[in-house]
């Protein structure tokens, strides 16, 4: 016998599928019909979903940009008239951050063999035993030399 299904397994799939049982799939709608009769909440649930339902159903088929746009335009106004019946959608987390995170570490990485690879490079072209030398010429070369 199968797990008996949970509140928030039936909100999940309530957000995924909307209000309309026929788009349930079809091996959870037994499951999901013994929640709504057993749950206010779950009532709760899927009158939020109706509505938001009938709210994307008004809308004629238009290109995917411009509905998208449409629909992120009227949910906010949604929600900043006060209206918190909307259904709230998992959002997922921000991607630049860990971009910038990850350009960050391979410019470091890159500085950092710079500063210890160079010195090695230059004493191997000049042929002097002391790296000393080595940075006073790397510093001469790409330093400036008078006060800015």
């Amino acid at each position: 016998m199968s797990k008996p299904m949970t509140l928030e397994r039936f909100e999940e799939l309530v957000a995924a599928y909307g209000a309309k049982s026929a788009q349930w799939p079809s091996q959870e709608r037994a499951a999901m019909a013994q929640v709504l009769a057993e749950s206010a909440d779950a009532d709760a649930i899927l009158a939020r979903a109706a509505r938001l339902d009938a709210v994307l159903d008004t809308r004629l088929p238009i290109a995917n940009a411009e509905l998208q746009e449409i629909i992120l335009r009227d949910m906010h106004t949604a929600l900043d008239a006060g209206n918190n019946d909307i259904i709230a959608f998992p959002q997922s987390p921000s991607r630049p951050t860990r971009m910038v995170w990850s350009m960050a570490t391979a410019l470091a990485a890159c500085f950092v063999g710079g500063v210890i690879i160079g010195p090695v490079l230059v004493e191997a072209y000049i042929g002097d035993g002391d790296i000393m030398v080595s940075f006073d010429i790397i510093s001469d070369a790409f330093l400036p030399t008078e006060p800015l």
